[in-house]
């Protein structure tokens, strides 16, 4: 079955009470730069299923980004507090964290939240809460096209920027045909037909196109399809724990030696580097951030960041993290206030420089624009688990963000 259940569908099963939840008088209360009140953000990951690392590591750059601006002495003075909620990735779950967050403990912002599954449920109601959401891991094209919400702010590439980016590479990959294995999932489908497009212009043609349900641990009768087919390239998009299995049971089968080039989509991350180690060794896949960027902010923060994490580096997850919550503190900077009204109209074409170089936030769909990179995992004596990146290709934030989805009315 599908996971790809509508906003409004989700919102009229597990959301009702939510819409009337706003509560119009916070936002004047302590607002003003001079106030002494906490900048309150409800952060929300999963803490369980495939994507529980992932949401760690969210939660762990949202806790570093706190850390860093109070110990400069806030915003305008004022000190950010994290009111931390525990999800499992499903709308219903994570509906009834933000209206706790919101209406119990007084939080405005709203960040960690992954899936798009979640985020569309999410804005379907971020106006009648009176908060800001912060999507920094939700891709699905729809966020910023027709769920798009003016209480919505997404700092991630969207599944049709990383795209883009990969579609400019295509034909440069050693491969004319390709098999698809990906997950039964909205970003899973848009991806999936985003590549079809590319592989088509690139006169490459597609053989078999198949999908798994989130949280899939036995690849086995879809590895068996793959194995039949005689195509040259596999387009993987498995995620988390579901991408451990996946490249797993690939070794297992020696699949990965039938293809002359394996291209994951958000699949392999530096996290998943020690477990599967030279099973991923020459792997392609989708970067949205380079950790060695020759850039000032970056270099100080991996730097910062190892520092406080036992050496660890920032890998996208942390890094998107880490840039949506510094895309908060620049509109609210902007703004002199946490008042969300007049954050959000700070952040209307805000450009600042960041993580990733320059940067703006789009005000005709609330995405921000950023740029893509094509990678390779290679080996690294400073890497994780021996292996590390090399850019392939990088795409400029202009070329890969294309017009806004004239879909989306804010």
């Amino acid at each position: 079955m599908r996971i790809r259940l509508s906003a409004l569908t989700i919102c009229s099963v597990a959301g009702l009470a939510l819409v009337a939840c706003g509560t119009p008088d916070s936002a004047s209360e302590g607002s003003g730069p001079d106030s002494d009140q906490p900048i309150k953000i409800a952060i929300i990951p999963p803490s369980s299923g495939a994507l529980a690392q992932f949401g760690s590591d969210a939660a762990d750059a949202w806790q570093f980004a706190a850390d860093e601006v109070n110990e400069a002495g806030g915003i305008d003075g004022r000190k950010v507090e994290l009111i931390k909620m525990d999800t499992d990735a499903t709308p219903a779950t994570t509906l009834r964290a933000v209206r706790e967050a919101v209406n119990q403990k007084d939080a405005k912002f709203i960040g960690g939240v992954m899936t798009s599954t979640e985020h569309g449920a999410l804005n379907a109601q971020l106006e009648g809460l009176g908060v800001l959401s912060f999507n920094s891991l939700g891709k699905d094209d729809a966020l910023t096209g027709k769920d798009c919400n003016a209480n919505a702010f997404r700092v991630v590439q969207s599944t049709s920027m990383d795209m883009r980016a990969v579609g400019e590479s295509v034909s440069k990959l050693p491969a004319d045909s390709w098999d698809i294995q990906a997950v039964d999932y909205a970003t899973g489908h848009n991806s999936a037909e985003m590549f079809k497009k590319s592989a088509d212009e690139a006169g490459n043609k597609v053989n078999v196109e198949q999908f798994a349900p989130l949280n899939t641990t036995e690849f086995g009768t879809y590895i068996s399809k793959l194995r039949n087919s005689d195509s040259k390239g596999l387009f993987a998009v498995e995620y988390g724990a579901d991408g451990v299995a996946f490249v797993n049971q690939m070794s297992q089968f020696k699949l990965g030696e039938k293809y002359d080039v394996v291209l994951g989509f958000n699949m392999v991350s530096e996290p998943l580097f020690e477990a599967l180690g030279s099973k991923v060794d020459g792997f392609y896949n989708n970067l949205g951030y380079d950790q060695k960027a020759d850039n000032e902010l970056n270099k100080k923060f991996v730097e910062d960041f190892a520092a406080k994490h036992d050496g660890k580096k920032p890998y996208y997850v942390i890094a998107d993290t880490y840039l949506a919550a510094q895309t908060l503190f620049e509109g609210i900077k902007k703004a002199g206030t946490d008042d969300p009204e007049k954050v959000k109209e700070a952040l209307n074409d805000l450009s600042f420089d960041s993580i990733v170089g320059e940067v703006t936030m789009r005000g005709a769909d609330h995405q921000l624009i950023r740029p893509s990179y094509l990678g390779q995992i290679v080996k690294d004596d400073e890497g994780v688990g021996g292996l590390g990146w090399e850019i392939i290709h990088e795409a400029s934030g202009e070329d890969v963000a294309g017009e806004p989805d004239p879909a989306c009315k804010l």
